[in-house]
């Protein structure tokens, strides 16, 4: 009989917005595949979630979210029988007791604390081998009272802190590096698709904060409007609009810019973080982003703003005449410590699902 391939396949929460835990996966893929090359990576995720696909990890789409899409998540992973299974947002208590029972091991990934409490809670806990927790500060941070109590109940599931899962910052492409002017103002809202209470894509709002920037200053713009963004907007004098980035191209995009109008999701705050330019940032929407810009800025690693076009520009002008305040701003982000702890994990993933083969211990 031939042996089946080892897989490990992730289930990252996806839908139209946010798109964070996506990319969480593609990252942590194309790491798996360097330290161990003949692993298959697969992902079951929405058929909705519009995002950047890569050819070398393998799409299972879903007619929902896989939290709402339980049967068949479950049907996949029966049929995929992964050697690991990685829950990234989402994951029902069935779908990681599938995977055990098929003989595979489970992580979990938390990055914001309703999914860690949901990790440790016993029904959950039981079946998680690793859980990987995502704070900025990894080394300093602890497991509290009540969740030290939780995770002695199941000694045998592992829970580690982590940095950012996030991808080297790679180069732009020739023809797009030509367009955009060095140390240009970078408008990012994040995947793209999350839209105000008006109904207004919020992406629009940060189109017209850089034509209201680029007016107010002559310094050149850009804003990457994201793979979720359904609009058609045109672009204002002096500003360059780009539908989607790679994540390794947004990192090099961020890490040129001359300061950074984002938005607060994890996995942008993380790479604007590591890129560590001068950031006015804002909530473009989830629960879990005003606590993680509130953090940031009572840390003087970014200034807050509210979201909207006005807001964000004007604060994004004056930091574009206030060389002390972008200082004050590169030096808070440094003082955060972020590290970039991808190639880690990956290498505790693959360690998990008996795959490595760099040699490492």
């Amino acid at each position: 009989m031939v042996p089946s391939p080892l897989r490990v396949v992730f289930v990252p929460a996806s839908g139209p917005t946010g798109s964070g835990e996506y990319y969480r996966a593609l990252n942590l893929s194309r790491a798996l595949r360097r330290i161990a090359p003949g692993l298959e990576t697969h992902v079951l995720r929405a058929r909705s979630a519009g995002v950047l696909d890569d050819e070398g990890l393998q799409v299972h789409p879903l007619d929902a979210t896989p939290a709402r899409a339980d049967r068949a998540v479950r049907e996949r992973l029966t049929a995929l029988r992964p050697a690991l299974a990685v829950f990234d947002g989402s994951g029902r208590t069935a779908q990681l007791r599938t995977v055990r029972r098929l003989g595979g091991r489970v992580a979990w990934i938390s990055n914001r604390p309703g999914r860690r409490r949901r990790a440790l809670a016993w029904r959950r806990l039981r079946w998680i081998d690793l859980h990987l927790m995502l704070v900025a500060e990894p080394d300093r941070a602890r497991l509290g009272r009540f969740e030290r109590l939780r995770a002695g109940r199941v000694p045998a599931a592992e829970q580690r802190f982590v940095g950012a899962i996030a991808p080297p910052a790679g180069a732009l492409p020739d023809p797009l590096a030509a367009r955009i002017a060095a140390q240009a103002a970078v408008f990012v809202s994040g995947g793209g698709g999350q839209v105000c209470a008006d109904g207004t894509p919020v992406p629009d709002l940060f189109v017209a904060a850089a034509a209201r920037y680029h007016a107010a200053t002559g310094r050149p713009a850009c804003v990457v409007l994201g793979p979720q963004y359904a609009g058609t907007p045109s672009a204002p004098s002096g500003v360059v609009l780009i539908d989607a980035l790679p994540p390794e191209q947004l990192g090099a995009l961020l890490a040129g810019a001359g300061l950074v109008v984002a938005g607060a999701g994890n996995m942008l705050s993380n790479q604007v973080v590591l890129a560590g330019r001068p950031c006015v940032m804002t909530a473009t929407g989830g629960h879990d982003q005003p606590r993680r810009l509130a953090a940031y800025a009572a840390r003087g690693a970014v200034q807050a703003a509210p979201l909207s076009a006005t807001a964000l520009a004007d604060a994004a002008i004056a930091l574009s005449e206030d060389a002390a305040a972008r200082r004050a701003l590169i030096d808070g982000l440094a003082r955060l410590g972020l590290r970039n702890d991808t190639e880690r994990v990956a290498g505790w993933l693959a360690d998990l699902a008996g795959a490595r083969q760099d040699g490492r211990p």
